[in-house]
């Protein structure tokens, strides 16, 4: 049976992204246990990521490159 790791709100931070043009936005990052990040924008779930040895990769929902970029850079800052 696997067994899920719950992401955790008190360990959210935010994150200005750049959408596109002068759509910016503050987005929430939730971290969990086991390197994976969920993305909220506005309430909504935009995404799920993994951070895999210094590389991120969208596994839930899409996302464009420029805001991937973002979102990893931004990760990595706050780890770092």
């Amino acid at each position: 049976m696997l067994q899920q790791i719950a992401f955790m709100p008190q360990h959210q931070f935010h994150v200005l992204i750049n959408f596109a043009g002068e759509d910016e936005r503050i987005v929430a990052v939730l971290p969990n246990e086991a390197g994976k990040f969920r993305v909220v924008d506005q309430g909504k779930i935009i995404a799920e990521l993994k951070l895999n040895e210094g590389c991120c990769t969208c596994y839930k929902g899409k996302l464009r490159k420029n805001v991937m970029a973002q979102l990893e850079h931004q990760i990595k800052i706050h780890y770092a």
